[in-house]
């Protein structure tokens, strides 16, 4: 094929393209041949984040019967949407395999116009692998999802209760009733002790030696008996006491 020829074939190309792409063709250059296609990778079923990509191509002497000279790159506009937690981006290593199968399918298409086949089959490959990426990226938030909820609904299990935790339990409450009750009987000891300060309960004078010692105590009690009534002396029962110690 002459060089006229493989010339007419380039440029017969590049109008089909200018036609299909009449906004994302972009001719860099007449001599070599180089130009860019700006692809957007989107795709609504995947959810995909949008991505567009850039595919320049240079052709070579011998075109179409020899591959392109091509590099494909993120644009430089079109990137810069929000990054959300399950949004994929395509990063060096998913570019280098996109350039590999790109060239994959030039070679299957050698001896016709391909660039065409190229820039369509890029666009698959790159929604596969953002795919591919963002179900992963989902999967992972689910798992750490999950953990959280694991690890929320834990704070509220509590440790299984056994016949030998439940008596162990049991010793310890009893024993702590038995120490509450003991320094519950002291604080009231040491509170009646202190609302008399200086004075011991045991010398403390009983109600009887009380009524012995102080005799208008019963004299008070005088003005309550009635006509009839006996008159009680007390002084009697501390004599009859007396001569009782004494016949013992």
């Amino acid at each position: 094929m002459s060089a006229e020829h493989y010339a007419e074939e380039q440029q017969n190309e590049i109008e089909i393209l200018q036609s299909i792409y009449p906004t994302e063709f972009i001719e860099e250059s007449q001599d070599p041949r180089r130009f860019s296609l700006t692809i957007a990778v989107d795709d609504d079923m995947e959810e995909l984040r949008p991505c567009v990509l850039q595919l320049t191509v240079e052709y070579t002497s011998t075109y179409p019967d020899e591959l392109p000279i091509f590099e494909i790159t993120l644009a430089e506009e079109g990137n810069d949407a929000p990054i959300g937690e399950t949004d994929a981006q395509l990063e060096s290593p998913d570019l280098e395999y996109l350039e590999q199968k790109t060239r994959e399918i030039g070679e299957e298409s050698l001896g016709m116009a391909m660039v065409f086949t190229m820039a369509s089959n890029l666009k698959e490959v790159a929604v596969e692998r953002l795919g591919h990426k963002t179900k992963e990226l989902k999967r992972l938030r689910e798992e750490r999802i999950q953990k959280e909820i694991e690890a929320d609904a834990a704070k509220f299990v509590g440790t299984p209760v056994t016949r030998a935790s439940f008596l162990e339990w049991k010793a310890r409450f009893e024993n702590e009733m038995t120490d509450a009750a003991r320094l519950a009987a002291e604080a009231e000891e040491k509170a009646a002790g202190a609302r008399k300060p200086g004075v011991k309960k045991e010398d403390r004078p009983t109600g009887r030696q009380l009524f012995e010692q102080d005799k208008s105590l019963a004299m008070s009690d005088s003005r309550f008996i009635a006509d009839g009534d006996v008159s009680v002396d007390s002084s009697q029962f501390a004599k009859d006491e007396e001569l009782s110690d004494t016949s013992d």
